[in-house]
Parts: C-alpha cells; sequence; structure tokens
C-alpha cells in the first residue's frame, strides 16, 4: 500500500516545492531518488551519492538534508524522512534558474509604441519585460514597417539584463504568394466554389488583386485596401468582372501593390485551373474509405479540401430476431491536402446483441493517377487497414484487416457516374487479420449527382475462395440520398439498404451529416 507521507521539508533560499514533485512511501527499503530533467547530483548531509535517478538501499531510517542540483536549474532543497518500514520514494520537478530580461526599443531616438513583437528563442514573450532561463538565450524584435532587430545574451540567475533595441524603417517588399487550390469549381460547394490567395508585405502600402486568361487578358481585378499587417489575405469565389463564372482553362492569378514610397510590386503569378466538371460532392467516409456506401471512387478531390462526416444507422443483423440493441454510430474524415492524394480515417461503435458497444476502426490513403475522360475511366489505386473488435464486419463496413483496392470511374454525361472497384482482401474472425489466403471484394455502383441533390446505389459482395474461411456477407445493397444547401459545405444523407450474411437477410436504415471545407 502506497502512503502519502508527512514529511519535514525545510526548503532553504524559499524554493518552491513544485507541483509535480511528490514525496511517497513505498514497500521495500531504503530511498529512490528521481528527478525532473534526469542526471541530476543528489547530495545526502551535503556527500555527493550520484546522479538521478538514483537508489541508495542501504541507508539506514533517520532524518537527511537532501539537496539536489543541475546545471541551468535552481537547487531543490529538504529535510527528508526515511522510514524504518518501507521505502522513501521522492520524485523532484527541477525548476529552470531564472534571469530577468528588459527591452527597450526605440525609433529615430524616441520610444517607439508601434504594436511590437518580442520573441525569447523564437516563442512570443507577450511582454518587453519577462523571465528567461539561464544560459545563452536570443531575442528578437519584429514590428510591421521595421526592419527585425535580434541580439543574443547570456542570462545568469537572478540578476536583470536591459536589452536596447534601434528599428529602422523597412523597405517595401511583396512575398509569399500561395493560393488554397490548384482546381477551382466556382459553382461548386465548400472549398472547392472559393479561392483563398494569401501573401506577405514588409510594410504599409495597398494592392489589387488581378485574374489574367491565358492571352493574360484581364479578367478580374480587386482592391485590397490598406495594408496594416504582415500577412495579408483575398477570398476569390472564381467569377469575372461581371459576376458570371469564366470558361473553363487554365487562370493566372498574381498581387500588384504599391507602398507608401511609391514602389511599385507584382508578385510571381501562379496557375489555378477552373474546371466546370469536377466532381467533388460529399462522399459517404462511414468505413474509412471515401465513395459511395459500399463502393470507394476514383477521384482524389483536389488540394486543400477536407471533410467531416457523422452518421447513425438501425436496422436488424442477418440471422437475428430482433433489430440492433443500439444505434450503430460512425465518425470519418477525409484530408486532401495536395492534388492527387487522399487520407481518410473513421470509427465506428456498433451494436451489441445484449446492449454492449464495441468499436471499429480504419484508415486509408489514395493515389489518383486518371480522371475520366470519354471511355477512358478514372483509376486509382488506395489501401485501407480496418480493425472490428472480434468480428470481419462493423455496420458501416469496416472490414477486418488489409484491403487493396483498384477504383475504376465512368463519367456518363454531366449528372451520371459509374464506379468498380475490385480488391484483394485479408482478414480475420477475430478482429485480427489471422487468414494467410486472401478474398476477393467486388463492389460497384452508380451516383447521379445534381447541384442541391444526389442519389446512389452501391452493392458489394466478399467472395471466399478457401473451404476452411468462414463465408461472411456474400451480398450487401444501399441506396443513399444527399442534400447539399447551396452555396454551403452542408450535406445531409439517407441511407436505406440490406446484406446477406449469418445464414439469413438484414436490413438497415441511417441517417448521416457532413461538412466540406
Amino acid at each position: 500500500m502506497r502512503l502519502v507521507a508527512l514529511l519535514c521539508v525545510a526548503l532553504t533560499g524559499g524554493l518552491p516545492l513544485y507541483a509535480e514533485t511528490k514525496i511517497v512511501e513505498t514497500g521495500g527499503s531504503g530511498l529512490v531518488i528521481e528527478s525532473k530533467p534526469p542526471a541530476a547530483k543528489v547530495f545526502i548531509d551535503g556527500i555527493e551519492r550520484g546522479l538521478t535517478p538514483l537508489l541508495l538501499d542501504g541507508i539506514g531510517p533517520g532524518v537527511y538534508a537532501l539537496r539536489v542540483t543541475k546545471d541551468w536549474y535552481d537547487d531543490w532543497t529538504a529535510r527528508i524522512t526515511v522510514p524504518a518500514r518501507g521505502r522513501l520514494e521522492a520524485y523532484i520537478d527541477l525548476s529552470p534558474a531564472m534571469g530577468t530580461i528588459t527591452v527597450n526599443i526605440k525609433e529615430d531616438g524616441r520610444e517607439f509604441s508601434g504594436g511590437e513583437r518580442i520573441f525569447l528563442n523564437g516563442v512570443e514573450t507577450g511582454a518587453r519585460e519577462f523571465d528567461a532561463p539561464e544560459g545563452w538565450r536570443t531575442v528578437k524584435v519584429s514590428a510591421f514597417g521595421r526592419e527585425a532587430g535580434q541580439k543574443s545574451v547570456f542570462v545568469v540567475r537572478g540578476e536583470k539584463i536591459n536589452l536596447d533595441f534601434e528599428l529602422k524603417r523597412a523597405a517595401f517588399t511583396l512575398s509569399g504568394l500561395r493560393v488554397s487550390r490548384s482546381v477551382l469549381k466556382p459553382a461548386g460547394i465548400g472549398a472547392q466554389g472559393i479561392l483563398a490567395v494569401d501573401f506577405t508585405v514588409s510594410a504599409a502600402g495597398a494592392g489589387r488583386f488581378v485574374v489574367l486568361n491565358e492571352k493574360e487578358q484581364e479578367v478580374f481585378s480587386a482592391p485590397l485596401g490598406e495594408f496594416e499587417q504582415a500577412e495579408q489575405r483575398y477570398v476569390w469565389d472564381g467569377r469575372d468582372g461581371n459576376g458570371e463564372i469564366p470558361a473553363d482553362g487554365v487562370y493566372m492569378v498574381r498581387i500588384e501593390a504599391e507602398g507608401d514610397e511609391g514602389l511599385t510590386l507584382s508578385s510571381v503569378p501562379l496557375a489555378v485551373r477552373i474546371d466546370s466538371t469536377l466532381d467533388e460532392g460529399p462522399l459517404s467516409l462511414g468505413s474509412g474509405l471515401p465513395g459511395l456506401f459500399f463502393v470507394p471512387v476514383s477521384g482524389a478531390r483536389s488540394g486543400g479540401t477536407f471533410q467531416v462526416e457523422a452518421g447513425l444507422v438501425f436496422g436488424k443483423a442477418p440471422g437475428e430476431e430482433r433489430g440492433f440493441d443500439t444505434l450503430p454510430f460512425s465518425a470519418g474524415l477525409s484530408l486532401t491536402p495536395f492534388d492527387g492524394w487522399q487520407f481518410a480515417a473513421a470509427v465506428n461503435a456498433r451494436p451489441g446483441r445484449y446492449g454492449g458497444i464495441g468499436p471499429a476502426a480504419a484508415a486509408s490513403v489514395k493515389k489518383e493517377f486518371l480522371r475520366p475522360a470519354g471511355l477512358v475511366p478514372g483509376l486509382a489505386a488506395s489501401a485501407v487497414y480496418g480493425w472490428v473488435e472480434g468480428d470481419f464486419l462493423s455496420a458501416f463496413g469496416i472490414t477486418t484487416g488489409l484491403q487493396l483496392n483498384a477504383p475504376l470511374s465512368w463519367r456518363l454525361g454531366r449528372r451520371f457516374s459509374l464506379h468498380f472497384a475490385p480488391a484483394l482482401l485479408w482478414t480475420g474472425g477475430g478482429g485480427y487479420p489471422d487468414e494467410p489466403p486472401p478474398r476477393l471484394v467486388a463492389a460497384g455502383g452508380l451516383l447521379c449527382r445534381f447541384r442541391l441533390v444526389s442519389a446512389a446505389f452501391s452493392f458489394r459482395t466478399i467472395i471466399t475462395f478457401s473451404g476452411e474461411q468462414e463465408e461472411f456477407c456474400p451480398a450487401a445493397f444501399s441506396a443513399e440520398l444527399r442534400f447539399t444547401p447551396p452555396r454551403t459545405g452542408l450535406s445531409i444523407g439517407l441511407l436505406a439498404g440490406s446484406f446477406l450474411g449469418g445464414g439469413g437477410w438484414g436490413g438497415f436504415g441511417g441517417l448521416s451529416v457532413g461538412y466540406m471545407f
């Protein structure tokens, strides 16, 4: 039994006992001393006994003067009592030795008060006077429209240091132009319908945002106002000067800016493609593999797209006489950090036959190789690893084990797309992939997408080749209906379906809510 020791602690020099420091009695004998950070020197009654972590098993019971020291940290001292029956364990959180730095800032010989930022070793202090740990430290002072100043200083515990900075006005510069995405669908939902443009200026001025077509003709421009800080952003909705959506193609965006001293600069232009055929509506994320409910799609979206989704389903598992005792819940997310690559993950709470809830989780990565064009299908490769506690399959389609997919997609006019995804699955029945031979997964579906509503049908079958393997989910079907309010990233979905397994048919329905950024 571990007891909190009532310890006579006499701290010299008024040093505090830090929050994470603790001293306890345990079974055994002797004295154990650990410190944060480790490798601190330990003195018992003035005699050095070693470095932490330290075990003194032969020390007898009694009262001792304990001192723990380390360079750049304040000494920790106390009087401790080692019990006659039991071991005393001391866990000591050393406090860095501190000095005080005061920063004085002037401009043209006068006190400066223009919204400066002060950094100690790269971390903003928020004040002109602050404590700093002992040792060599770097102090940096910056302010909008001024050249940054930097000095190194050696801090000694308990001492005060004054640092003087004289700021000079900075020349006007424009740099760091970057866009939130490389492909834009102005009529699309969420992030795919807007373009965020970020850049940096060094001093006060003004500018305008400009869009040029491939013939270098101006399609759109807008004033940016006065620059009052270094980081700037402008959001473009993808429309021209008349409020119309430009024709599909590649456009160049740039920033033209002028400093207060009359210097005019133009950023290096960046290419952005407008694509009205971009199919980036919300997808089902419950299985950890974005697509329709039972089939992944080949499209990986354009860079900068992010989607979250949560859902509930209700129904009856195959072979059971009554419905789920608890409603299975799913939460999923999908991220496309740059063009052609998509990462996704999902967690499920699945129903237990007697009311218990067991977890399931999956994560996937997908690389898009081709986009559909005419008779040529879109092509991607994806891998997903799933875990379902004690079972093969969750209510949202997560399967235990590793699954390798080759999604194919065909565009059938403006509204329809056909999807097929053969896959190999290494799985097992206890929540872990313990079957050496893989199974074959065949999944397909049809998607119809309108501006505000989309509908989809999908199916999946898992084929077993070995008679020693347990058969599960030989057939599953789903139908989905999603509503996307105009000019938002919100999506509300309805789901219904059925599946075969466990000696019978089962059915399910559900609701999902998601958002695309």
